[in-house]
């Protein structure tokens, strides 16, 4: 059984392949247009899935898209006939999908009619599954999926078991990720997906402005919250993608009375002052405090253990560290990718479950392309052999590369790292990464000087060995994805400064021989020359979607500062 998955419909477009309850391949459309959040069609990612699993597209028994239009509709219904006038939603909710529909896609890109095919998944539904069935969980969950809005939802709460059965749900307008990027566009970061800086620059503020915040949000112990809608525009503009670009936006969310309430918004390239860290440190906190106080009501009902997030809300990876030590479930679940992207894999996993197909689980975060080595000899090295200013060395030994690259990491240097298989997911596994070294207080500035050029408020991560993290780090389970940050100990501030941040955390990835044999081998050849099993670990990219091929991590190597590129057996270095 060939089974395709979909995210259409919605930024962070991608696909994914499942054949015969095994995923074979994952990817997200951004990485091939290099737009990034591409929201239109993922022409590229679906031609990936179906070569990777030496298929065509009149093989796949089904396509899984995560929405369906008629989930919600009867709430869908009463609530643009009661703004009807004023709002474009009516319009959004019952036509968009007929002009977008995915069946045209198909057509006009495979001359296909897929029309039997489809199998439509309620947009949360798809995101729980891609983190409860992705995972081998064996034990009773509660599924918490929370984002900006997904066929009309944007919270809900399953049950999750050999059933897996809805319990709880919130409706748009009332939604925390719309809130979040409210405050976020009016903090002056305006692209889709910038949430992630607002969470880092929390750390720099205090939560003065926590109080007024909450007001807005109208906290409601009976009914989880409810939006103070004067305050927010979301409900009365045009919220929508441009497939034709592929480039995601969205109008302004805030009201004139949100600027009334917390002052004039700021622009994206105007100084950020004490009053927007400390608006940042408040919303961050208060939305802490109210996710974290409805998952202990929800552990109160229910008293199961697990805990499966979801959602875009669930990157907000503060958030889950404070879920991880603070809430009353004792297991907590993730994804590498529990965004929309992931929704692909979640649509795809709920029907291949539907159809009694045996899931064959694949935790493996490294779904995506691959490069030979005579790809990367003859399409890269070749152009490099006469070139006086790269130098160019393969190393038949896989540890002897290591220990070379480890010699330069000591060296004050910045290192580019493309490995095997693109990973699944917005973070870098250590195969698509930046790496440095965390024991140099500089290197932040090092590396932000000579590659990434980013907002100096933003941290970097560490990489470490599985088996030496809780030296480190209060850490007390698996972070093998990335997805959350934990307290760092006297010892992490003390040798690995680089990847501490301000408020004394660290967005923490645990690194094991199984899950990531190079990766896991270079850490280990880093900690024999320094005593140290962390490596400082970002995103091989400078300000777009993280490279895809061996071209993409050579333009940036040779177009930065940037010291080496360990391209699979090969080392590249500037000749100065």
């Amino acid at each position: 059984m060939n089974i395709l998955g979909l995210n259409v419909f919605h930024a962070d477009t991608s696909a994914c392949i499942i054949k015969d309850g095994e995923i074979i391949s994952a990817v997200e459309e951004e990485r091939f247009t290099r737009v990034k959040h591409f929201s239109g069609f993922p022409k590229n990612s679906i031609d990936f899935c179906l070569n990777e699993a030496k298929l065509n597209i009149s093989e796949v028994d089904y396509i899984c898209v995560n929405y369906n239009k008629n989930y919600n509709f009867k709430e869908k219904l009463i609530f643009s006939l009661k703004n009807f006038y004023r709002s474009n939603f009516f319009r959004r909710a019952f036509f968009s999908l007929r002009k977008n529909s995915l069946n045209k896609f198909f057509l006009k890109n495979y001359e296909i009619d897929i029309s039997s095919k489809v199998q439509f998944v309620p947009h949360h539904l798809a995101h729980i599954c891609s983190t409860f069935l992705f995972n081998e969980i064996n034990e009773e969950c509660i599924g918490f999926s929370f984002d900006g809005s997904g066929d009309f939802s944007t919270v809900e709460v399953y049950s999750l078991g050999k059933n897996i059965k809805l319990i709880e749900k919130i409706n748009y307008p009332n939604s925390l990720g719309i809130f979040y990027q409210a405050f976020t566009q009016f903090l002056g970061f305006k692209n889709y997906g910038d949430e992630y800086k607002v969470m880092g620059l929390a750390s720099y503020g205090q939560p003065i402005y926590k109080d007024r915040i909450i007001k807005i949000l109208k906290s409601k112990p009976e009914d989880f919250f409810e939006l103070d809608l004067k305050y927010f525009d979301h409900h009365e503009t045009v919220i929508d993608y441009d497939f034709e670009s592929g480039y995601p936006y969205f109008d302004d969310l805030y009201s004139k009375r949100f600027e009334k309430l917390f002052g004039r918004s700021r622009k994206p390239n105007e100084p950020i002052n004490q009053l927007h860290m400390d608006l940042a440190s408040s919303l961050q906190k208060a939305f802490e405090e109210i996710v974290l106080d409805k998952l202990d009501k929800i552990y109160n009902k229910h008293n199961i253990q697990g805990l499966c997030l979801a959602g875009g809300c669930a990157f907000n990876s503060s958030l889950n560290g404070k879920i991880i030590s603070h809430s009353k479930f004792k297991n907590i679940y993730f994804s590498p990718n529990v965004g929309d992207a992931g929704g692909a894999i979640g649509a795809a996993l709920y029907v291949t479950k539907n159809k009694n197909i045996k899931l064959k689980h694949n935790t493996s975060p490294y779904l995506g392309s691959h490069y030979s080595d005579k790809y990367i000899e003859e399409k890269i090295i070749t152009k490099f052999k006469d070139n006086d200013f790269i130098n160019c060395r393969y190393f038949e030994d896989f540890n002897e590369l290591c220990k070379v690259t480890v010699e330069i990491l000591t060296k004050e240097t910045v290192v580019g790292w493309f490995q095997d298989k693109m990973e699944w997911g917005p973070r870098s596994l250590g195969n698509r990464s930046i790496i440095g070294d965390p024991r140099n207080p500089n290197m932040r500035e090092i590396i932000n000087t000579k590659i990434k050029k980013r907002e100096e408020f933003r941290p970097f991560a560490p990489s470490v060995l599985e088996e030496r993290a809780k030296e480190f780090f209060n850490i007390n389970l698996q972070s093998e994805y990335m997805c959350s940050v934990f307290e760092a100990k006297q010892i992490a501030k003390d040798v690995i400064p680089s990847v501490v941040h301000v408020d004394n955390t660290s967005r923490v990835q645990t690194v094991t021989k199984k899950s990531n044999y190079k990766f896991y081998t270079l850490i280990k050849s880093f900690e024999k020359n320094t005593g140290v099993p962390v490596l400082l670990n970002t995103s091989l990219n400078v300000n777009e979607p993280i490279c895809e091929n061996p071209e993409n991590a050579i333009e940036i190597f040779t177009k930065t500062s940037m010291d080496a590129l360990v391209i699979q057996n090969w080392v590249l270095t500037k000749n100065v």
